[in-house]
């Protein structure tokens, strides 16, 4: 199966063994992951917990896609990196979709002004998110991505009228905490460049409540299919005009390139599948917590392939992020519980 594997490269300086085994298990755990969706795609009884877990697999893809992303960019520019990556998964999307016969059930989908202003806020992050990627860590890159959460219930609030419970509030107060250890802000943080990376997170944050009200209409891989669809369009714009991709002439470095973009593709459709999914159990505002757990991945990660090693801080901040998560179940299930019994 990894017969065409070519050895991790970044910057021309080769990854010992350990470290390519442990990419080759990154990319074997995409198919796993993949056809779990198959089996679970026509669930529709909510269930919170399963909610939990289909974010938390989908937090483990949009890592994914920045650390893939991370190494791609000193391959191509910034506009070519997105174009590529949505081409390619909206091309892995048709594949995965014709396979299992997703297609014999239609692929109308209702409001078609609500995909494309989803297409436009995911752009628009992504394009944010990947400039400052490519001049800071993954770990920082990640955190203000990872903002998006926090404005997800005042969006909800002002535009929707729902209600955000106490227990939300809490998981995300805790969380942010947990994110401002683990980023550690001084003077620096506050430049053009750290603007730049938290309209990423406003703009994730939006996309994530187009995508919660699409989620409860529409089916998800058709969800999924045209967000690519349209991303792949606008994108190719921008690339058209300054689009800019360096294929070095040896092959392993070639191939490397290759193994990147459809990295990127399978990471995405991951992302965006399990979101879906679990926007069919529960309001964006209840899950968003819980994609916090990239930041971990994403410290891990820094860790692992970058030698960027957490301080004592960032320690915390990490466990500050699950227990902000975990708090969210617990303060739930114990809300619900007094509520049971006052009813009584």
């Amino acid at each position: 199966m990894w017969s065409f594997w070519v050895p991790l490269r970044w910057n021309g300086y080769r990854f010992s063994e350990e470290s390519n085994t442990k990419f080759k298990e990154i990319q074997s755990c995409f198919l796993i992951i993949f056809l779990s969706y198959a089996i679970r795609k026509n669930m529709k009884k909510e269930s919170f917990s399963e909610g939990v877990l289909f974010m938390l697999l989908s937090a483990t893809g949009l890592a994914l896609t920045g650390l893939l992303g991370k190494f791609g960019l000193n391959y191509m520019d910034l506009t070519a990196l997105v174009f590529w990556r949505y081409l390619i998964s909206f091309l892995l999307c048709i594949l995965f979709m014709c396979s299992f016969g997703l297609f014999n059930e239609g692929f109308r989908v209702r409001d078609v002004k609500m995909h494309i202003l989803r297409a436009f806020f995911v752009l628009t992050s992504q394009y944010c998110y990947y400039f400052y990627l490519d001049k800071n860590t993954l770990l920082n890159a990640l955190v203000l991505l990872n903002t998006g959460p926090l404005f997800i219930p005042v969006i909800e609030r002002v535009i929707l009228k729902q209600r955000v419970g106490v227990s939300t509030w809490v998981s995300l107060a805790i969380s942010f905490v947990g994110v401002l250890f683990v980023l550690q802000p001084d003077a620096d943080l506050f430049i053009k460049m750290s603007w730049i990376g938290l309209l990423s997170g406003v703009a994730q944050g939006a996309s994530q409540i187009v995508f919660g009200i699409n989620s409860k209409t529409e089916r998800s891989d058709l969800g999924v299919l045209y967000l690519f669809l349209f991303c792949v369009f606008f994108s190719f714009i921008p690339y058209l005009f300054w689009g800019r991709m360096e294929v070095p002439r040896e092959i392993n470095s070639s191939l490397m390139i290759y193994w990147l973009l459809a990295g990127l593709g399978v990471a995405s459709i991951l992302n965006q599948l399990f979101r879906a999914m679990a926007y069919q159990h529960a309001t964006p505002s209840k899950l968003s917590s819980f994609m916090y757990v990239s930041v971990l991945l994403a410290g891990l990660w820094d860790w692992f392939f970058f030698k960027n090693i957490p301080n004592t801080f960032s320690i915390i901040g990490a466990v500050l992020v699950v227990i902000g998560g975990l708090s969210k179940i617990y303060l739930r299930s114990y809300i619900l519980s007094r509520k049971k019994h006052s009813g009584k």
